[in-house]
């Protein structure tokens, strides 16, 4: 399931306040797609990081996940396409090099 799709998804699946248990039995070999399907994880996995227990709101269970996807699920790190241009940055920032296309 791609990111976008998961507050919609849990909303028609739980009635709340849920619990931890309750949400890995009935999802929680659900997969959240990243970018590189190789870092995909389960929702079990995500929530095993999680201290929230019960969700009383979809919204508290929604960020529970959300919150827990790791670096590969946002794209090109450090591409920021209204900044300033590469040989006006000065310091050491970390930058993305690869070629970008407009």
């Amino acid at each position: 399931m791609r990111p976008p799709r998961l507050r919609g998804y849990l909303n028609e699946e739980f009635e709340f306040p849920v619990d931890r248990a309750g949400v890995i039995e009935r999802v929680g070999d659900v997969t959240i797609d990243a970018p590189d399907d190789d870092d995909s994880e389960s929702i079990s996995a995500m929530l095993e990081r999680d201290n929230d227990n019960p969700y009383e709101t979809l919204e508290d269970l929604f960020a529970s996940i959300y919150g827990s996807l790791d670096d590969s699920y946002i794209g090109r790190k450090y591409y920021d396409d209204r900044g300033s241009n590469v040989e006006e940055v000065t310091g050491d920032y970390p930058r993305d090099e690869r070629n970008v296309s407009f």
